[in-house]
């Protein structure tokens, strides 16, 4: 608060008590000798406190019990949200789960340097006053996102008790819950902390920024029918009540989910309005100075091996960059004297290994072994699809004790095999506890891809129905698509036996389309990158390529049909000599370098939005001339010249680039706001506004923030769409068509 506006305030105060005051009461405010006198009850005790304005130190102050202290403080303290004991229970809880072993790693933001990735996100996410921030941590699956962030709220924590610092990061994993379910999400994290508020409060203490709240991993749920909106539904929900103030860190493998975020949150409500601006935060892969420094802890031996397995060009690609797969082999070879082989996947290695440790001197008895290799490896391919099927990556008791049951009798297990595979699975190698008591769940994504690869596998060899019934499930994992494709082609059949089928099982009259075209695509892509080259006219149907791994592909003389491209990486891709009819290509990611788009039957209208990598990063390309040079470069020339854009001085077409550039990272433009805000109020920029606002592609609100009232435009549509109706003839919206009509009028 930076003034004594008693009657905001008073608003402001009520919403924030009503979270902590018992069920069925609500705080009593009245104005008392020039400030306020507030009473309420709380844990049945009544309480009362007097808060008056500091013109000096412009805040409000309260007094209670003798004492004077901050708003903030008040709020943090003992008598409502007790932040300090709940910093505690963080310490606690985290420092039992800590790893003596930790080695920080790298992040970087679009166009930086490589810096500490904790040190970065805790700088990218001090809030602003204009919009709630986001920060979008995305990284390969094992890169260490997790980690970093249950790092980051540990040293919080401790700082906080330290009185180093004034907040505290809340961490929610959304593995194991919808976040259709946030707030139950929020209140079992609470309660697992013994925290002293419910999750009603969690939005009023991010808002006042003594909490950042973090969503770990919600992109490993969300897949199955409705459930995208439902998942960002969710977390827009969230963002709603803050309002346009404090912090949230989301955390994802993958690109795709923090460009569906721009695509899916902008609307506002009796809540509160969604006011946003995204920071993308890309984790990377460790390095060899990562890498060194964790091989300190291991003998020689061992650091030697591992470092003539990474640079080894049988290598499974990163896998031995990544944190988890690291560690894990390192302990197999200290720990079990276990010898990794070169030319052979590293992941089937560490399974393999792993299997038989659990087999041979763990699931014993007094007659020997309960089961085999095979039949271990059995029962967590059951496992992993029983987690598909419900669209969860958690099972409770009850779930496993059916189906280690029906499995027991299938084999004819003793029961007392049968009882410890139930009472004792959270420790068995690869699963662990899950996030809700009494659960179990796959030590990393990695694992839970690895087990679900043979029930898709066997999908495929079985027909398009089957085909179409399991990929409507959630959302496919690459390393299970990749291990199903290779699977089915090491067993004979062709790249086109497989393309056909998943052209079959999409049905765009199925209410399972999407989700069965995305998961189809990522099948897809396994297929184009064994056979693009080795398998002459390869006919590719009806499949979209989301969040799909599309990079590194190379293709010859394929035909695409009916295909949609969705923000997919294209960097060291090839297409040679390749057709399409209908293909769509939203927001791809090329590179000018790498990229080869040979294709006949594609134009430059088919692009909407355009992403280009440097060694710099990735960046939006809004400039209709540039993106034309750009797709020209990756050998995309036909029809080139032929695109006709609309007549309109290159000064306005400038301000609207720059506009569209500046809500591809925010939802909202503030006329006070910087850059923008001295360009929004020049005459050009008032004319490219008003235009805007006359189509309905923008929305004025004013707004009270701190200080004076400011005038904010809330998008409408989305930047590249917006853009993309500056090409005649373009198929967009009508408010886009009537928003370059207007301006083409003015010229």
């Amino acid at each position: 608060m930076v003034n004594a506006d008693v009657t905001a305030f008073t608003e402001v105060l009520r919403a924030d008590l009503l979270t902590f005051v018992d069920p069925g009461t609500e705080p009593e405010i009245a104005t008392r000798g020039g400030g306020l006198l507030v009473k309420w009850s709380h844990d049945f005790d009544e309480r009362e406190a007097f808060f008056t304005w500091d013109g000096s130190r412009e805040q409000w102050v309260v007094e209670q019990g003798g004492k004077r202290v901050d708003y903030a403080s008040f709020i943090a303290g003992p008598e409502l949200a007790d932040l300090r004991a709940l910093a505690k229970n963080i310490v606690q809880v985290l420092g039992r789960q800590r790893s003596g072993r930790y080695v920080p790693g790298r992040a970087r933001l679009s166009g930086g340097a490589d810096e500490d990735a904790a040190t970065l996100v805790e700088r990218a996410s001090v809030s602003e006053d204009e919009a709630t921030k986001i920060v979008f941590v995305t990284g390969d699956a094992g890169a260490g996102k997790s980690r970093m962030l249950s790092e980051l709220t540990y040293e919080a924590a401790v700082r906080y008790l330290r009185g180093e610092s004034s907040y505290l990061y809340f961490n929610v994993s959304a593995q194991g819950r919808g976040l259709a379910r946030l707030n139950e999400a929020l209140a079992t994290e609470l309660q697992d902390l013994r925290a002293r508020m419910t999750y009603h409060s969690v939005a009023r203490l991010v808002r006042h920024g003594q909490l950042r709240l973090i969503v770990d991993g919600f992109d490993e749920l969300i897949g199955g029918q409705g459930s995208y909106e439902e998942a960002f539904g969710s977390l827009a929900g969230f963002i709603e009540e803050l309002d346009g103030r404090g912090s949230v860190i989301a955390a994802a493998r993958s690109v795709y989910y923090e460009q569906e975020f721009l695509a899916r949150t902008n609307s506002s409500s009796e809540l509160g309005s969604l006011l946003w601006s995204l920071v993308p935060v890309e984790m990377r892969l460790w390095g060899t100075v990562e890498v060194d420094a964790y091989l300190q802890g291991f003998s020689p031996a061992v650091s030697t091996r591992v470092r003539s397995l990474r640079d080894s060009p049988d290598a499974e690609g990163t896998l031995l960059d990544k944190p988890l797969f690291l560690a894990r082999t390192c302990e197999l070879m200290e720990a079990e004297n276990h010898s990794i082989e070169s030319g052979r996947p590293l992941l089937e290695q560490l399974v393999d290994a792993y299997v038989q440790r659990e087999v041979n001197s763990k699931l014993v008895g007094q007659h020997g072994r309960y089961l085999s290799d095979e039949q271990y490896v059995e029962l967590l391919t059951e496992i992993a699809i029983e987690m598909w099927r419900q669209k969860t990556r958690e099972l409770n008791r009850a779930t496993l004790h059916d189906l280690v049951s029906i499995f027991a009798q299938l084999h004819d297990l003793p029961t007392e095999a049968q009882q410890n595979l139930v009472d004792a699975a959270a420790s068995r190698a690869m699963l662990k506890l899950g996030t809700k008591p009494g659960t179990i769940a796959f030590e990393h994504d990695l694992f839970f891809g690895f087990f679900l690869a043979k029930p898709i596998e066997e999908a495929l060899v079985r027909g398009s129905q089957e085909t179409a019934s399991i990929l409507r499930r959630a959302n496919l994992p690459v390393e299970a698509a990749r291990a199903a494709v290779g699977g089915v082609l090491e067993s004979g059949s062709s790249g086109q036996d497989v393309l056909s089928v998943l052209a079959l099982a999409v049905d765009p009259n199925d209410s399972f389309a999407e989700v069965v075209g995305r998961n189809a695509g990522t099948l897809a892509a396994e297929v184009l990158r064994v056979r693009g080259t080795v398998e002459d006219h390869l006919m590719v149907q009806n499949v979209t390529f989301a969040d799909a791994d599309t990079s590194g592909l190379s293709v010859r003389g394929a035909t695409l049909v009916g295909i949609r491209f969705e923000r997919s990486d294209l960097r060291n891709t090839q297409f040679e000599s390749c057709a399409a009819r209908d293909v769509g290509w939203h927001l791809v990611v090329i590179d000018p370098e790498t990229t080869r788009l040979d294709f006949t039957g594609v134009t430059p209208a088919d692009f909407v939005g355009l992403r280009v990598a440097s060694s710099q990063g990735v960046e939006q390309d809004f400039v209709t001339s540039s993106i034309l040079h750009r797709l020209r470069a990756c050998g995309l020339g036909a029809d080139i010249d032929e695109v006709r854009t609309r007549d309109i001085p290159d000064t306005v077409v400038a301000v609207v680039e720059k506009i569209a550039r500046h809500y591809s990272r925010s939802n909202m433009l503030c006329t006070d706001d910087g850059a923008i805000g001295v360009l929004a109020v020049t005459p050009v920029g008032q004319q490219v506004l008003h235009a805007a606002e006359k189509s309905g592609v923008v929305r004025r609100e004013p707004r009270a923030t701190s200080g004076r009232p400011k005038v904010f435009y809330r998008r409408m549509v989305l930047p590249e769409t917006l853009l993309a109706g500056l090409v005649e003839d373009a198929s967009v919206p009508p408010a886009v068509a009537d928003f370059w009509s207007r301006l083409t009028d003015a010229a």
